[in-house]
């Protein structure tokens, strides 16, 4: 298995983009495509999840009420029986008071008097009052009951407004990250192709070594002598380091529309560009003395590679691959550095990168 090193570039910008938008939900290129690919059924899952829980809190809800309106019953019942006991003792001691009465002497009838008008008030008071006596002690298990039940009539009425009230937090979450990552499409897309040749890269030998991320900066800028153009730094998707040669490569993973399209940079001259200041600073900065003849050349190769659609147009000093073509293409060349020399060079060009 080939040796990588570094992170690929759109994948720390696609980072930095969706920590921007405070979205850390994904860890990996193929967790976002599973998240567009599922978004309805999570939004479904939420929604459903949102009624299996409240259908759950009307049932709890209904049974206490159930419960609660039982032992109310029972309350009711005891309290009923208390009061009729009481009464019956009251009319029992009436009775007994006025027996008495009939044979006693007019002071002791005096007292008897008083005692059966107070015992005939209380008899008063529990019968006219009963009703009332019994709802003031069953005043808080009522409201209680009536609490619960204007909380059942309330989800029940109002099912769909309150699953909606409960899940626009975390579906404003959903919506929110659904719009990012279309937002972030092209970076997404340019992740995603840059991560698939990463994985067909890492199945080359273990001679090969691969630097995701290439990039130099220059303290003074170096001019292009064929353009003019004054190249202050490079940045290169993947430096693939092998017995056959260094090799530049640019990743592009366009529609067949976006291969059309005359708004976009062209990946060709993206390529001839970094590749000539490479070539340059290659020259300036590293030599291989490793033959007694002389410094060895360190050829340079570049190539495009189209994870998505691709074009039959060849360019001078730039080969068009698809992904599946790349490592045949890279295994093609004869070596010309040793094992180590290889190892040696792309060690070299590493503590070079910025």
């Amino acid at each position: 298995m080939a040796h990588i090193y570094r992170q690929i570039d759109s994948t720390k910008t696609l980072r930095k983009e969706l920590d921007s938008k405070n979205i850390s939900m994904f860890n990996s290129i193929r967790e976002i495509e599973d998240f567009k690919r599922n978004y309805k059924s999570i939004k479904k899952d939420i929604l459903a999840q949102a009624q299996i829980s409240l259908q759950k809190e009307i049932a709890q809800k209904s049974n206490k009420l159930e419960s609660l309106k039982e032992d109310l019953k029972e309350h009711v019942t005891s309290l009923e029986d208390e009061i009729r006991t009481q009464i019956r003792i009251l009319e029992t001691k009436v009775s007994d008071l006025n027996e008495r009465l009939k044979n006693q002497s007019f002071l002791k009838r005096v007292f008897t008097t008083i005692r059966r008008w107070k015992n005939s008030f209380e008899l008063h008071q529990l019968v006219t009052n009963r009703d009332q006596r019994i709802s003031k002690r069953t005043a808080s298990r009522v409201l209680e009951a009536e609490s619960l039940q204007s909380d059942v009539d309330r989800l029940t009425q109002n099912t769909d407004e309150i699953i909606a009230n409960r899940c626009k937090n975390e579906l404003y979450e959903l919506d929110r990250t659904k719009n990012a990552v279309e937002e972030l499409r092209t970076i997404i897309a340019g992740a995603k192709g840059e991560f698939a040749v990463e994985q067909e890269l890492k199945k080359l030998p273990n001679n090969f070594y691969v630097i995701n991320d290439y990039r130099l900066n220059f303290t003074r800028p170096m001019i292009n002598k064929q353009t003019g153009e004054k190249i202050f730094s490079i940045q290169i998707d993947h430096l693939v380091v092998s017995p056959g040669g260094v090799f530049i490569l640019e990743t592009k993973n366009w529609s067949q529309k976006s291969i059309k399209s005359l708004n976009l940079r062209s990946p060709i001259e993206q390529i001839q560009r970094s590749s000539y200041a490479l070539f340059v600073f290659i020259n300036k900065n590293i030599s291989m003395n490793t033959h007694h003849w002389g410094s060895k050349q360190i050829s340079l190769k570049n190539v495009l590679v189209m994870t998505g659609a691709t074009t039959n147009q060849k360019f001078q000093y730039v080969k068009v691959k698809q992904l599946k073509e790349i490592n045949v293409y890279l295994n093609y060349f004869d070596a010309i550095y040793s094992d180590d020399e290889t190892k040696w060079l792309a060690n070299t060009l590493l503590d070079y990168c910025d």
